[in-house]
């Protein structure tokens, strides 16, 4: 009988643990869209921020989150946030997406001075994988997304571990509009370097995937 009551009392402050705690998750992904929302001109800065002035705000409520859950691993906590804006703050969500189209931006600038024939030149005297990839890359800066996603399938056929060529697939199936495609290939980034920010593209594209 005195068991019976002991399990009873220790499944009850589980659950009220439990409630305790997706409490302050609720509140602080509210807490944090909110700051997200009354920025005006994101940046770089912009996520550092609201973190800040978010944590500060529930420092306590964090560390009472951290002493009755066993979920004290920071990165699958930072996971579990990330995904949870990615699904339910709109500003969080246009804020990855401006961020990853100023990292597109960027990538094809870097190619503008670059003719293709010099690479082509570069990979007949090397023949390393890597200049083939800056090939496959011109192509897909300059927009020959098909001639680009035919080297870079060629090149995951032979080492299909080659995380820049799956990151750089998912980045041009992005563009062409095949979320399921790219998704597929940030799950692969993200399982084989842990980089949470693909775990973040994965979910931007399966909520692209339901809207559709």
């Amino acid at each position: 009988m005195k068991k019976k009551l002991l399990l009873g009392i220790l499944f009850s402050i589980s659950i009220s643990s439990k409630i305790k705690a997706q409490d302050f998750l609720q509140k602080l992904d509210k807490e944090f869209c909110i700051c997200l929302s009354s920025k005006t001109n994101y940046t770089d800065e912009t996520f550092k921020t609201c973190s800040y002035e978010v944590m500060s705000k529930l420092q306590k409520d964090l560390e009472n989150y951290h002493k009755t859950t066993a979920n004290k691993n920071r990165d699958d906590f930072m996971k579990g946030f990330l995904v949870r804006l990615i699904n339910n703050c709109d500003p969080f969500f246009i804020h990855m997406s401006d961020f990853k189209k100023k990292q597109m931006d960027n990538f094809r600038n870097n190619y503008k001075e670059t003719s293709i024939d010099s690479l082509k030149n570069k990979f007949t005297d090397t023949k390393l994988l890597t200049d083939y990839l800056e090939m496959a890359n011109w192509y897909f800066a300059n927009n020959k997304n098909e001639e680009a996603e035919r080297m870079y399938k060629e090149i995951l056929k032979n080492e299909p571990d080659q995380m820049e060529a799956t990151n750089m697939l998912g980045l041009l199936y992005d563009e062409l509009g095949k979320y399921q495609e790219a998704k597929v290939s940030y799950d692969k980034v993200y399982k084989n370097t842990g980089d949470i920010q693909y775990k973040v593209y994965s979910e931007m594209d399966l909520k692209r995937i339901k809207q559709k």
